[in-house]
């Protein structure tokens, strides 16, 4: 007697559907599952296919070869010369502790140069040298590297916003030497005049260690990886695996963890030379499985983490329909093989051959798809997958953040057809953040009228001094596009005088560089919020790094300046 196949259906999975209470079932009589005739069983394994002997063996044994390239050099931003990566260091204090010789100098506050110029002090105390000696050694480097004074014109302080600092300052001031300034007197040789010989070598013993910790604390590791206009970071690292140099790039790094995925792979435009595997590693492969992951056999209870039957799906909603299909079918299908391999490094598997319980040896080879890819980097000239590399940039294992010093609100004002950059929070010479919306007006209170039944006339409404604006210009000559370039609001006192203008008071905005320029693309109408945060971590190699790195996160929508321009303000009004 003969069956046709096709004369009956089968099902990848069957569940009761019990009656409710009174019409005809119980649940407990379900679960019972009482069965007259053994071949009722048969047939519902006959049913669900578990006679078909799809499965030929499960995985017992793998045996694994990588080939394992360490990252050689480290590119900053455009540069196309590169650093050695140093073994042990963050890959995120590389991207994003980068600055410009003078740059990371800048962004000192007071409190961190008052203590560099102390720390000297106590390094010469090291040294042996007796209270006699030191008195006049400690006054000549006051006197060489002295902290600012407060300038003879109160607007021209540059901590005329900042109360805090100020005292700061009159508390410092005479008793702390300036390190930065020290720093550079000691690189160019400097020592005080008359000293003796056992004076003259303490001296230099001291400034060579105080050197050497200050060069190493606050000198950049690498140039900064910063792309200003694009508000991100962008930075490489290369390897050469097989002989062949390639480039990891991340376009777009916004701070945080660097994660594989962040890169780019430039390997050229010819096949990477195939892996040469050290000795094969023997490992033993797990089952992968899932919260909700249906039971494998028949009458095995299923826990209720996911409910893959209660899922809806409608006609158009195919992706669904093919994720519970895969849940049901191929679940138990998919095996995880655990490796061992070293950060800091790209690894590519030389060959994987899978033992199952039948000592049959079968050889995995590598889905090539050009079309489709998982766990494959981007190649940067094509855009498709790229050669089966994994690199593992050698990360911060754990990192400390503290709250921001810097805060900068880059948001549009349609009304006023302008973008600003609103300076909510701005690191203080104390080094704590202070909020710019608590400084004191520099303006003059405005005069009232003679006639206060008159109108009176506004040149230009005021703007808070922390709303800096930044203005559309062309991108290029003849070009529709447009780029934002970091303006000034023209201030006026009461008598129509141009008053001097105000500049921005943080790091984010670059006060010093003549002009600053913003894509347009990169501030949309929701806003974006930049930041600079402090950030502590330990290397592999146990070492401590510390830095201020810059955040980008979503803004807060559209703003409102209420800038306008020629107003008459009625009588007793505001505008």
């Amino acid at each position: 007697m003969t069956f046709d196949v096709m004369a009956f259906g089968q099902f990848h999975r069957v569940e009761p559907a019990v009656r409710p209470s009174g019409t005809g079932g119980q649940l407990d009589e379900a679960l019972a599952a009482r069965v007259a005739d053994p071949l009722f069983l048969l047939a519902r394994q006959w049913q669900l296919g578990e006679f078909a002997g799809e499965d030929a063996g499960s995985p017992v044994r793998c045996r694994i070869g990588t080939e394992s390239t360490p990252l050689d050099a480290f590119l900053a931003g455009g540069d196309a010369t590169g650093v050695s990566l140093p073994e042990g260091m963050p890959l995120e204090y590389l991207a994003e502790a980068g600055a410009g010789p003078d740059e990371a100098l800048q962004e000192l506050p007071l409190r961190a140069v008052a203590r560099a110029g102390l720390r000297f002090l106590d390094t010469l105390r090291a040294e042996g040298l007796s209270d006699t000696d030191l008195g006049p050694i400690d006054a000549a480097v006051l006197a060489k590297a002295p902290l600012p004074l407060p300038p003879e014109h109160p607007e021209q302080d540059p901590l005329r916003r900042d109360p805090g600092g100020q005292a700061l300052r009159a508390v410092l001031v005479e008793r702390a030497p300036d390190g930065v300034a020290l720093a550079g007197d000691l690189d160019s040789g400097w020592r005080p005049a008359g000293l003796t010989g056992a004076q003259r070598t303490a001296f230099d013993q001291a400034a060579q260690k105080w050197l050497a910790w200050f060069h190493d604390r606050y000198r950049p590791p690498v140039p900064s990886s910063w792309v200003r206009e694009r508000l991100e970071h962008r930075f490489a690292v290369t390897a050469s695996p097989g002989g062949r140099p390639v480039t990891l790039t991340a376009p777009e790094y916004p701070g945080g963890t660097a994660d594989a995925y962040q890169f780019d792979l430039d390997a050229g435009t010819t096949p990477l030379p195939a892996p040469a595997g050290g000795t094969p590693a023997e490992v033993l492969p797990t089952r992968v499985t899932y919260p909700g992951m249906p039971a494998e056999r028949w009458w095995e209870f299923e826990d209720t983490t996911v409910n893959l039957p209660a899922i809806g799906a409608g006609p158009p909603d195919l992706a669904r329909l093919l994720v519970v299909e895969f849940a049901n079918i191929y679940g138990n299908d998919h095996w995880m093989v655990p490796v061992e391999l070293a950060t800091g490094a790209v690894h590519r598997i030389a060959g994987l051959t899978v033992v199952d319980t039948f000592e049959h040896e079968t050889a995995v080879d590598p889905v090539e798809d050009q079309a489709w890819s998982v766990f494959r980097l981007t190649d940067a000239r094509t855009g498709k997958p790229g050669p089966p590399l994994l690199p593992l940039p050698p990360t911060a294992p754990a990192r400390l953040e503290g709250t921001p010093v810097e805060e900068v609100l880059l948001a549009r004002d349609e009304m006023a057809n302008l973008a600003f950059a609103i300076e909510r929070t701005v690191q203080s010479a104390t080094g704590a953040p202070r909020a710019r919306g608590d400084e004191p007006p520099d303006d003059d209170p405005p005069v009232p009228p003679t006639d206060p039944t008159a109108l009176a006339y506004r040149l230009v409404t005021a703007v808070p001094a922390y709303w800096i604006p930044l203005v559309p210009v062309p991108l290029a000559a003849n070009s529709a596009a447009v780029c934002l370039r970091r303006g000034q609001v023209p201030r006026f006192g009461p008598d129509g005088t141009r008053l001097p203008q105000l500049k921005a008071a943080g790091r984010i905005l670059e006060p010093e560089v003549k002009r600053v320029f913003f894509r347009d693309e990169e501030i949309p109408r929701s806003g974006v919020t930049a930041g600079r945060v402090p950030v502590v971590a330990r290397g592999e190699d146990g070492r401590v790094y510390q830095w201020v790195g810059r955040r980008v996160r979503a803004g807060r929508g559209e703003a409102s300046s209420a800038l306008a321009f020629d107003g008459a303000v009625p009588p007793g009004g505001t505008g």
